[in-house]
């Protein structure tokens, strides 16, 4: 059998050389062999259970990417050649030498050129001179591959087996069941490995901190304020018609429905992707994007790093998965030398009920549509849509941010005129879910209670994606997008930051609409808050258990406390505009104290003193026992502790040093303790309820902490978390003052209910070194 393999490869290889074949099926294991103008690339068949590889002379030492789809949603793939040496084949990894004219290496801080991955001997069948053939069965069934830093599996050979290969022009695709350990199981778990060639290397945009565009190392870490040297990850796009302001592609960006996807949902998630082609236009093209349904009949072209699939998960059929709460999620692949996206996948997570859970509780008494479950699909299409345009952001190269947030008029969010132009946020990729902030009366449309894409993404798509002619120098090229970027200097809402991560604001909120006036903002959307609070029995009634209700009271409250989290972030907060040294102006800018006191106030009264509608609703007595969660009560103690953070403390008392902040956490600290210890003064002085005596009770614990923590000279990860010297001092004059009301309160009321709690306080302040 492999002798005739040999001559047959012989055969077609002269008659390759006269131009008579251009293309032969039905070599084993039934791939295509191509022979094409192009050298061709490499080139697979199977032969007892054993896969090989033919790899032509043209590739040798040339780039490619080896590729990995398994049951994880990333693809992990390397950057690999095949050199000869001697008489053996050697797969390396290399480091790659980005346009930017950085390295990246294999291994942080490892200064080698390569990495041998696998060594094969030559096998006899591949002796000839059109190339080299291999026997790569090991490395794709048994062997443990370095895809990733901490990466392993533990292979089990004995259930590991090939199941099929595909030959395409530039790729080959080979399908196994590996056997792996997972847990403590054995599992044969499908995996299809490719081969697939490089395009030239595209022209790249270089990163620019202030612009919220992932490198070309795609997820890699927020905390990067500097401009660092790389590319920014994003399609290779090039105008037809040079001579055109606005032309189709040469290639436009194609999507793929997976035939998994609903067909009822199909039109909506084409509708989210095409949501970004007037940003596409903006950028110099028009109809760059382009949707289309697979066939389920396409077995192989669903693993080519050319297509770009929409998928539906399976794992949201599995039981225990029901409820899994995330929207959505992507997977890319990238040229890591330019940053050129080459394959991005959208993951659709979200369930039907967690999207319908989610606008319910925000928008239920400004949709009567969504006063009862199920939704309409007109509803529910419209909320997939929403998850498929935020991640299509992400498959253009563009992070999850807080863009442009807390600029927006709050008055505004109440005008259809406003609503429909700019809508309620600026950009789809920030977490400011669907708006509650309209009241009934104000008669607003549902459709403009959703997110779509914004000014902001338009504005991202145009300054990535704007392609410059041939005549244009690369000085003018950077002078046209520096001018791009300064557009941010008039325009607040272009403005990026990532303050995502952080709870200091005020452009540090999730999963509420922000505003300039969070308070405002925040009083109008508890009302809705109320509103579906009251709801909740009438959407439950035809349940035949708590389930639903409980879950959507805790849903509930999750959203009550993010706007109090909202609010929470005003104080030590700041506005944030990232600059480049010759920018004027300040980077970071101080929220004025009179709104820092408006914030504090506000949280005081509705934060630490909750209403009794959130708390003990009349729906629930009966439904819960003693030992159930208290999640309102669990939220308050979490925000004491917020109220006290070094991070917040320490962003007061450098305020301090600013015009009209002088001793400002003096007054911050005694106005917190004054107001969650109001019950030391008034009428009914001395007598607190159970609530707040476990409040007041974290707080005094939160403060003798920060006391007792020594600070550190040397370990950064502690220095963050512990307070100033000049902080303690302030800390300390406060609790003693607050002893001493203790102590008065005690001998004025001693026969009150209160007694022990009050003791029980004293006795934490001998905790004190």
């Amino acid at each position: 059998m492999r002798l005739y393999i040999v001559l047959m490869n012989l055969f077609l290889m002269s008659l390759y050389g006269l131009g008579m074949v251009e293309n032969f099926t039905g070599l084993a294991g039934g791939n295509d062999l191509r022979f094409l103008d192009n050298p061709p690339f490499l080139t697979t068949y199977s032969e007892d259970g054993q896969i090989y590889l033919h790899i032509p002379e043209a590739v040798l030492d040339k780039p490619m990417l080896f590729v990995r789809n398994d049951h994880a949603v990333e693809y992990k793939y390397l950057q690999v050649i095949w050199s000869l040496h001697g008489n053996k084949i050697l797969l390396k990894q290399h480091n790659i030498h980005s346009t930017s004219g950085i390295i990246l290496p294999i291994k942080e801080r490892l200064p080698i050129e390569d990495n041998i991955l696998a060594i094969f001997p030559l096998d006899k069948i591949g002796a000839f001179d059109a190339g080299y053939t291999i026997n790569i069965t090991d490395l794709l069934l048994y062997r443990g591959i370095p895809w990733e830093i901490g990466f392993t599996e533990t292979s089990i050979p004995d259930i590991s087996i090939l199941t099929g290969s595909k030959d395409f022009e530039d790729e080959v695709l080979i399908k196994v069941r590996k056997g792996l350990l997972i847990g403590k199981s054995k599992i044969a778990v499908p995996v299809v490995y490719g081969f697939s060639a490089l395009p030239e290397p595209m022209k790249a945009r270089r990163f620019d901190y202030r612009m919220g565009f992932y490198d070309e190392e795609t997820f890699a870490g927020y905390s990067r304020l500097r401009n660092k040297r790389a590319n920014v990850s994003r399609w290779r796009l090039e105008r037809k018609f040079k001579d055109q302001d606005i032309s189709v592609p040469q290639k436009p960006i194609t999507f793929w429905i997976s035939p998994e996807v609903p067909k009822r949902w199909r039109p909506y998630v084409k509708a989210g992707i095409e949501e970004w082609l007037p940003a596409f236009e903006s950028a110099g093209f028009k109809d760059a994007l382009v949707v289309r349904e697979m066939d389920s009949l396409e077995l192989w072209k669903p693993f080519s790093i050319h297509s770009n699939m929409i998928r539906w998960p399976q794992q949201k059929n599995l039981r225990g998965s029901e409820e899994e709460d995330y929207g959505g999620t992507v997977a890319k692949i990238v040229d890591l030398r330019t940053g050129e996206i080459l394959r991005g996948d959208i993951l659709i997570g979200a369930s039907e009920q967690t999207l319908m859970e989610r606008y319910f509780i925000r928008a239920a008494p400004l949709d009567k549509r969504a006063q009862q479950f199920p939704f309409p699909n007109e509803l529910t299409g419209n909320l997939f849509q929403v998850v498929v345009a935020h991640e299509a952001g992400h498959v253009f190269g563009i992070m999850d941010a807080n863009y442009g947030e807390g600029t927006y008029p709050w008055d505004k969010m109440n005008d259809s005129l406003w609503l429909k132009e700019m809508r309620h946020t600026p950009s789809i990729m920030n977490y400011s879910r669907t708006s509650n902030i309209p009241q009934p009366e104000d008669s607003i449309s549902p459709s403009l209670l959703l997110q779509k894409v914004g000014p902001t993404d338009w504005y991202n798509i145009q300054w990535a994606y704007t392609e410059f002619g041939e005549g244009i120098s690369k000085k003018e090229e950077e002078t046209a997008l520096e001018r791009m970027i300064r557009w941010q200097d008039s325009v607040p809402w272009f403005r990026f930051n990532e303050t995502r991560m952080e709870g200091t604001g005020p452009a540090a909120s999730n999963e509420v609409v922000a505003t300039n006036d969070p308070v405002q903002s925040t009083q109008l959307a508890l009302k809705n808050v109320r509103r579906v609070m009251g709801l909740l029995p009438k959407v439950t009634e035809d349940q035949k258990d708590n389930i639903r209700l409980h879950r959507l009271y805790d849903r509930t409250v999750g959203l009550w406390s993010a706007h109090i989290k909202h609010v929470l972030s005003l104080i030590g907060g700041y506005d944030i505009h990232y600059k480049s040294i010759n920018q004027p102006g300040q980077l970071y800018a101080p929220i004025p104290w009179e709104k820092q006191q408006e914030a504090l106030e506000f949280i005081l009264e509705e934060a630490l003193d909750p209403p009794m509608w959130l708390t003990d609703p009349g729906f629930l007595e009966g439904t819960r026992y003693a030992a159930y969660p208290d999640v309102v009560m669990d939220n308050q103690k979490v925000w004491v502790l917020e109220l006290l953070s070094s991070p917040r403390i320490k962003r007061l008392e450098h305020m301090e040093r600013l015009p009209g902040f002088e001793g400002v956490l003096q007054k911050y600290l005694a106005r917190l303790q004054g107001g969650l210890f109001r019950e030391l003064e008034g009428k009914r002085e001395g007598i607190v309820d159970p609530g707040r005596q476990g409040l007041q009770q974290v707080y005094i614990t939160a403060i003798v902490d920060n006391l007792n923590r020594e600070h550190p000279i040397i370990d950064p990860e502690q220095r963050i978390i512990a307070q100033t010297e000049n902080a303690k001092g302030i800390m300390l004059q406060e609790l003693m003052a607050l002893k001493e009301k203790i102590e008065s309160v005690l001998r004025k009321r001693p026969d009150a209910n209160t007694k022990g709690h009050w003791q029980l306080c004293l006795k934490k302040f001998n905790m004190l070194d």
